[in-house]
């Protein structure tokens, strides 16, 4: 008996483990070198290795985008393959782009003490990623560039009114923006030619605020008509992008769409206008001149 309990013990100890004398309370558990050591380790590959992983992702993007697809970008435009050129340049671009934008973004989630006005400022900030792979992906898939381009007119116009809700936030919501305004001169609701022919002076306060939050909105319902109203005439081929006549579809239509994103930048200019003195400590200016700059100069691109 005692020769068989001294070979449990051998074997215990092989192990790594503590053998116990008989009569010990075996629930409590005693460390062991081998138990810390495997502990270390785990905890060392939980902390490390996401780390790990992305340090490696980050020099494969930073590779790929200052390395791999310049060279090939340059090597395709000394063989005349002006094709490639543009693919790979433009993928190169959407490479630095992109997590600089994630990481913006990120930062705004890992401190979102603001969620009211920080979940406008994410949504705004999901413009660059989209527009930029929407944009690459047009390159590889020409013939679906209309469909493709759908969804990022869409996100345009959601954009727009996230921005316009997000003012409205930073001023304390509406009640607050609507108090706000009511102690505003009269002259931030009248118009500029040729605007006053067509519309009233809008009273200070409440009416104000509805004109210009409407103003913006009706853009997003516009949008969504006109994506209804253009994907079946492209399935038909009746809708012919760039063709300006009588007879074509797409001259009404991006005459109308040109139409409403102008009259919903005026009303998010004059919502900035009335309340740019409220609006210092925050200076979101940059932001509003980056989506005014965005929106109008891809619609202007729209009549070439």
């Amino acid at each position: 008996m005692g020769d068989r309990i001294d070979m449990y013990k051998h074997l215990l100890s092989a192990n790594g483990e503590n053998p116990q004398e008989p009569g010990h309370d075996s629930s409590v558990i005693t460390p062991t070198v081998s138990n810390t050591s495997r502990l270390c380790n785990t905890k060392c590959l939980k902390n490390y290795l996401p780390r790990t992983v992305a340090a490696l992702l980050a020099l494969a993007l930073v590779g790929c985008a200052l390395g791999l697809f310049p060279y090939i970008a340059i090597n395709s435009a000394m063989e005349n393959n002006y094709v490639h050129f543009l693919y790979f340049a433009a993928g190169a671009l959407v490479l630095i782009t992109i997590p600089i934008s994630v990481y913006g973004i990120m930062q705004h989630l890992l401190n979102y003490y603001m969620p009211q006005v920080q979940k406008f400022v994410v949504r705004i900030l999901f413009m660059v990623p989209i527009f930029s792979i929407q944009s690459w992906f047009s390159l590889f898939f020409h013939g679906a560039y209309e469909y493709i381009g759908i969804f990022r007119e869409l996100y345009e116009a959601f954009v727009l009114s996230s921005f316009v809700y997000y003012i409205i936030e930073l001023l304390g919501g509406e009640d607050e923006l609507v108090s706000k305004l009511r102690r505003k001169e009269a002259k931030y609701g009248k118009h500029v030619f040729p605007i006053r022919m067509i519309f009233g002076e809008w009273k200070m306060g409440r009416p104000f605020m509805m004109n210009c939050k409407y103003g913006v909105l009706q853009y997003v319902l516009v949008k969504i008509v006109a994506t209804i109203v253009i994907i079946p005439l492209q399935s038909k081929g009746l809708y012919h992008s760039g063709e300006w006549s009588w007879t074509s579809s797409y001259a009404y239509i991006a005459i109308i769409m040109n139409l409403s994103i102008s009259y919903a930048l005026y009303c998010l200019v004059k919502l900035y206008h009335a309340t740019r003195e409220d609006l210092r400590e925050w200076n979101p200016l940059g932001k509003f001149l980056c989506i005014k700059g965005v929106v109008r100069a891809i619609h202007s691109l729209s009549f070439m």
